[in-house]
């Protein structure tokens, strides 16, 4: 089956390449659910999700979301990623972006947090319990065994008989009484680190995007429950501006396919260590070669659960995106709907 493009669809340009033509739709969501990447079989109701390049199933609320031997990521507000392992289903509960809920119904969901407003709500259900992302950080949820861990932020979870807040390192059972313990946070499986290259090629994208804004101006992020839209030498972004509540927007990347998030101003960072840049301070960004693909040195220190804001500058300076070894990712080698993956693993 054939999905339509998520959202309200702008207008599309052709871009001239130095490979050549690739025509960009300016796709805007203004609801949580849209799905970016699908990677092996899934489903959306029990019908088949057919990727295709600059296409975006939309999840709409009550609707289901599975997949089988396959994965998939889905955009819920601006910066904050859904990742499902294989043999994996939710439902979205709610899709505005002021309160955002999924529920987890089976497998494995890996939800990264970064820019998680102070007025805004983003919960996962599973059976009687509640889980609200109160900060930036890396999160999951499995149903077998059924647990929550946070690897970095803070979660509340909330059941019949009370609440429990969980900070980095720690889990609790979600199918019995809530009771923070430890957990080693290398403990990592094959969701978890295509996650990681998920969000290494999210960062590559960002520094595409943010170089092509800043080299030809923007006329706007938008304010209030406007959208700003990104103009470039040729190139169009559609920046998701949802007011001042949030640190930064999607942008529709053409050229890689795919929603990358791009901070308004400053610096932003992903919980797997890597910078998100704005185009004011994309100049800090590595460049490999002639593409800015962000293939040169380490990256932010991963989940270690220290502060990794304190030394923002020269963090920034230091860092890169390093998913040379790990991403292998160039515009001649996307993949259909939404971006080369890194390989399934």
């Amino acid at each position: 089956m054939r999905f339509p493009v998520a959202g309200l669809v702008l207008g599309t340009w052709a871009l001239g390449l130095a490979a050549g033509s690739v025509c960009a739709q300016y796709v805007i969501s203004a609801h949580a659910g849209v799905v970016q990447y699908v990677e092996g079989r899934a489903y959306l109701n029990d019908q088949v999700v057919e990727p295709k390049f600059g296409q975006f199933p939309d999840i709409k609320e009550n609707q289901e979301f599975r997949t089988e031997e396959g994965r998939a990521e889905i955009l819920l507000t601006p910066g904050v990623f859904l990742r499902l392992g294989e043999n994996s289903s939710i439902r979205m509960l709610s899709t505005r972006l002021t309160d955002t809920k999924v529920e987890v119904l089976s497998g494995s969901a890996v939800i990264e947090c970064n820019d998680v407003p102070k007025d805004n709500s983003i919960q996962a259900v599973y059976k009687g319990n509640a889980i609200r992302f109160e900060k930036q950080g890396l999160y999951r949820v499995d149903t077998a065994p059924a647990r929550l861990r946070v690897y970095e932020g803070e979660a509340v979870v909330t059941d019949s008989a009370g609440q429990l807040t969980l900070r980095g390192g720690k889990e609790t059972s979600l199918s019995g009484v809530l009771l923070a313990e430890s957990f080693d946070r290398k403990d990592q499986d094959a969701l978890y680190s295509w996650s990681d290259r998920r969000a290494a090629y999210v960062a590559q994208a960002n520094i595409v995007s943010a170089n092509y804004v800043n080299g030809g101006g923007y006329s706007g992020y938008g304010s209030g429950n406007s959208y700003g839209l990104f103009g470039s030498s040729g190139y169009g972004y559609s920046g998701l501006g949802y007011g001042p509540s949030f640190l930064g927007g999607w942008t529709l990347n053409p050229m890689f396919g795919m929603y990358t998030y791009m901070p308004y101003s400053g610096f932003g960072y992903s919980p797997f260590g890597y910078t998100y840049y704005s185009p004011s301070t994309v100049a800090y960004a590595p460049v490999h070669g002639s593409a800015y693909t962000g293939t040169s040195g380490g990256r932010v220190s991963a989940i270690t659960g220290a502060s990794r804001l304190a030394n923002l500058a020269a963090a920034n300076r230091g860092s890169a995106v390093s998913a040379a070894n790990r991403s292998a990712a160039s515009a001649a080698h996307v993949s259909v709907g939404g971006g080369h993956s890194g390989g399934h693993r």
